[in-house]
């Protein structure tokens, strides 16, 4: 059937083809480990972020909604943050205290 001849040109081939195969499935896996500690780590850095004060809170409702404070409550488990926007509208801002997550200020 098949020569000596034609199975050593043949060899190098299928080593080259299992060598590629076997570098994609390690690059694959890399990159699905990469992605599954860069969510790991997100989640962690979310849970993490803590507000201490009131002014921290104001201040980061100040600089995603603009405006200027006019006055910061602490809740529950939140701090609600008024503010005053260059128009004249008045908004309000609750601001998670574990979070950091904002709701409101439309």
């Amino acid at each position: 059937m098949f020569g000596l001849g034609t199975i050593m040109k043949f060899i190098p081939s299928c080593f080259f083809v299992l060598s590629l195969t076997l570098f994609m499935s390690a690059l694959a896996y890399s990159n699905a480990s990469f992605a599954i500690n860069t969510v790991k780590a997100n989640q962690q850095s979310k849970q993490k972020l803590r507000i201490n004060s009131g002014q921290q809170a104001a201040q980061m409702a100040k600089s995603r909604f603009g405006g200027k404070v006019l006055k910061v409550q602490k809740q529950k488990s939140s701090y609600r943050v008024k503010l005053i926007k260059a128009d004249g509208h008045i908004v309000s801002v609750a601001v998670d205290e574990k979070t950091g997550r904002m709701s409101g200020g439309k």
